[in-house]
């Protein structure tokens, strides 16, 4: 089963996505796989946003972070680090660059 990580582009599109009224042009959506997801797992890439952002990202759960702060944060550390993980990275750098939030479908 596929993971999904989702930066809304603007404020609009965050309050829609709240209430799941997004359409696709308002998000920017990253799938990942599960060996995707296990890799990162097992190498703390989510443990490192989880501490640093003050969230619980698991597999059975929805979680997003929306103060900018706190993902600026991550961002910092998770570019600290080699996780071979551009792709979220860059969603990262994204909420950031929309001012909006990241949200983490798994």
């Amino acid at each position: 089963m596929s993971k999904i990580i989702i930066v809304p582009k603007n404020k609009e599109a965050q309050i829609a996505l709240d209430f799941d009224m997004t359409s696709p042009e308002q998000i920017v959506e990253l799938t990942i796989t599960s060996d995707e997801f296990d890799r990162l797992w097992n190498d703390g890439l989510f443990s490192l946003i989880d501490k640093t952002s003050k969230c619980t990202i698991d597999e059975f759960e929805d979680e997003h972070i929306t103060d900018l702060e706190l993902i600026s944060k991550s961002l910092y550390e998770l570019k600290k680090r080699s996780f071979n993980a551009e792709k979220i990275i860059k969603m990262f750098e994204l909420a950031l660059l929309y001012k909006t939030s990241i949200y983490f479908y798994f």
